[in-house]
């Protein structure tokens, strides 16, 4: 209790958070975080979540606008006002469709670290105009590209800009699912950093609730995620009075990011256990093949990510 107690006071006192999210929903798994630090907080979202629109049988323009709206309503819930909300408006199609070329011609690489190179200065200059002292986003594991690339840039960003600085800029990251969508938003068990619990209140907890219904276009992913999370817990109903799945969607996972995290590395041994079912047009998308090649061709040439 003291321990959390003391995160819980740390994470309070941060004037200027930044938190960087993929997609329109993402901030569903740091509610805490929104709600405690609500008059400070920026947030900014890399994709402009036109991803699913195929799917949906919508027109990709319309769909972004929807999911940007949502996205407004739902930090509106937490207690943010639009000013404190960007969106880069980068395609998700986009950036699957160049993460698949990069799959199935290797030796475009160049080309494709040209597409993605207005994304990484972008978040860059969020971090030089915003200034933070702590920034936030989604976990470096292996279960959406788009979570990893956009952590992947914010620690860029926030590497480059503490060398201008000359300050220590803490980053943090809470998970969000990995292997597939349904499984719940926690780390491993065997997860290598620390691993902190941020606990709802009660009406944190109801207002969690609300910003998921701010989502009307996830719907049904929100319902399937919840009867998961209540077969999962089903033997936790015979032995507690308390609800689980309420008591699930109360807590809430953080870690700092160490400074000598290693992006090259693969969050699963397994290459196949990263992305499952991700694809773009039946072109398997993987950490090896899409996401590794570009850390590495930033991370070994300064020149590139000044």
């Amino acid at each position: 209790m003291e321990a959390a107690a003391a995160l819980h006071e740390v994470l309070e006192g941060y004037q200027r958070p930044l938190l960087f999210l993929a997609h329109q929903d993402d901030e569903m798994g740091c509610t805490w975080i929104l709600q405690h630090l609500r008059e400070r907080m920026r947030v900014v979202f890399m994709t402009n979540g036109d991803g699913l629109a195929p799917a949906a049988d919508e027109d990709p323009i319309q769909y972004a606008d929807m999911r940007k709206k949502e996205a407004l309503e739902s930090l509106k819930t937490a207690g943010l006002e639009p000013g404190q909300v960007r969106f880069l408006g980068y395609s998700e199609i986009e950036i699957y469709r160049n993460l698949a070329k990069l799959k199935l011609a290797p030796l475009s690489l160049s080309e494709v670290i040209g597409f993605f190179e207005p994304v990484r200065r972008s978040i860059a200059e969020a971090v030089c105009e915003f200034r933070p002292d702590a920034v936030f986003t989604v976990a470096y594991q292996g279960g959406h590209p788009e979570h990893d690339l956009v952590h992947y840039f914010a620690s860029l960003a926030l590497r480059n800009f503490q060398k201008d600085v000359e300050v220590q800029v803490p980053l943090y990251h809470f998970p969000e699912y990995e292997l597939t969508i349904l499984l719940p938003m926690r780390f491993r068990p065997w997860f290598p950093g620390e691993k902190h619990w941020l606990e709802l209140t009660p009406e944190e907890g109801q207002t969690k609730k609300k910003m998921a219904e701010c989502y009307p276009s996830q719907r049904d992913l929100i319902r399937n995620f919840r009867r998961v999370v209540g077969l999962l817990s089903l033997p936790q109903r015979f032995l507690k009075r308390e609800n689980p799945v309420d008591r699930f969607f109360g807590r809430e996972q953080i870690s700092p990011v160490p400074g000598d995290f290693d992006y090259r590395r693969s969050p699963y041994r397994l290459d196949f256990l990263n992305y499952v079912l991700e694809d773009f047009q039946g072109v398997p998308i993987s950490f090896r093949d899409c996401i590794r090649p570009l850390v590495v061709a930033w991370e070994d040439d300064p020149g590139k990510r000044a």
